[in-house]
């Protein structure tokens, strides 16, 4: 149960100190982490890429890490990944992420770490299952699940923060990895749970409580590593675009549902645009997570049923919308994932042509007229229309290399 006590320790000293840290962030426009992140290299020779996904059967084949290292410099492995052959993710993130490392030198790997979710998918969750105080619970004690047993975080217990924020630092320190993928923050802030457990009220005590966490990530893992979240949000349904209070204490964030599920409308990808350009110009990394259309995703069970050469031709056949809204706001430090998933049959191990075509640097802001977006790169024209949801890439060049062999999963 959530006790009174977990709220008053929190309260105690530690709102103040927050309140000290936001205003002296907003002020500074730094982290108060620190500033000296180590950020994965950037360019504009070809489209910035950052792949997320996960294996849970086994460790990556030798061609598939190839095939990771060679397109991209900044990887993320989802939870669960290797578990199956390693043991626990723990043990297969590690395993992986020293195998890219030997690959690529430039390679950043971040560890999956939810900030909200209790995935009994990693050796840690043994110290978790020690404390039932730690299990979000509603007033009459009674804990609060995510789907059927799927166990969530009682972020209000500063015993917790600080035994979350040791795994972080663990991922950095003992399993190699150079940062953490930090997800589920719009759902621990979300009205929905806010309401059922904690009480309707506490919605700054909750947030401040994940300001908390991340804060405390960045010192356990050390200043040069990689706190990412997820993330921007915006929504058909209400327009407002979630998750921007954290960004003063992270390094980067994600937009998770660019132009897919809630976030579909033309007035839903302008905010989306927005929200990566002003996040852009801020210093941060921003991940831009493409879809093929907005029904294009696992959840689909019709869609799930075509072979995997059909998924992988029509995701390559409908990439031009999705990477068009991204490079239409993309920043330095502003990456692109595209798939339709989080797991490697989900389309994160395929070759996509464009990632190899000729970009160079834009050459200046997208210019937009209504809904019609156009901006000019050193070798190519991007022109979008968010009310026709369509788009075009005019590639000045050939490309520079020839693609890598398609991957067939």
């Amino acid at each position: 149960m959530i006790t009174r006590q977990a709220t008053e320790q929190y309260a105690d000293g530690r709102a103040r100190f927050f309140v000290a840290c936001v205003l002296l962030a907003s002020l500074c426009g730094t982290t108060c982490a620190g500033g000296k992140t180590v950020l994965p290299p950037f360019s504009w020779d070809t489209v910035p890429v950052y792949i997320h996904f996960g294996n849970s059967s086994g460790q990556l084949t030798d061609e598939e890490a190839e095939f990771v290292a060679r397109t991209s410099n900044f990887v993320c492995f989802e939870k669960g990944h290797g578990r199956g052959r390693l043991g626990s993710t723990e043990k297969g993130i590690a395993h992986d992420a020293r195998r890219l490392k030997a690959l690529n030198g430039k390679m950043k790997v971040l560890f999956y770490w939810n900030g909200f979710l209790n995935y009994p998918l990693y050796d840690a969750c043994k110290e978790f299952g020690k404390h039932p105080d730690w299990i979000f619970r509603d007033a009459q004690g009674k804990p609060l699940y995510k789907i059927r047993t799927l166990e969530q975080y009682n972020l209000l217990n500063a015993e917790f923060r600080q035994w979350w924020a040791s795994i972080a630092g663990k991922a950095v320190n003992d399993y190699g990895c150079d940062g953490i993928f930090m997800d589920a923050l719009l759902q621990a802030t979300s009205p929905k749970w806010v309401s059922k457990g904690w009480g309707r009220g506490k919605e700054p005590l909750v947030k401040k409580a994940v300001t908390d966490m991340m804060l405390l990530a960045k010192k356990k893992m050390g200043d040069k590593a990689i706190l990412l979240y997820n993330g921007l949000r915006s929504s058909d349904r209400g327009g407002a675009m979630r998750g921007r209070e954290f960004l003063p204490h992270a390094d980067g964030v994600t937009v998770e549902h660019f132009g897919a599920f809630q976030s579909r409308t033309k007035e839903s990808i302008a905010g989306d645009i927005e929200a990566i350009v002003q996040a852009g110009k801020g210093g941060k990394i921003v991940v831009v997570k493409g879809w093929p259309d907005p029904r294009f995703n696992w959840t689909n069970k019709t869609k799930m049923k075509l072979s995997r050469d059909q998924l992988a031709k029509e995701a390559r056949e409908k990439i031009t919308f999705s990477l068009a809204c991204f490079l239409v706001a993309a920043r330095k430090n502003s990456y692109f994932c595209y798939s339709w998933g989080y797991r490697a049959q989900h389309g994160s191990l395929i070759d996509y042509p464009e990632f190899h075509k000729p970009l160079g640097k834009p050459k200046g802001d997208a210019t937009k007229k209504k809904w019609i977006y156009t901006r000019s790169f050193a070798r190519a024209e991007v022109w979008v229309d968010l009310s026709a949801r369509k788009a075009r890439i005019d590639w000045k060049a050939k490309n520079s290399q020839p693609a890598a062999p398609v991957r067939k999963l």
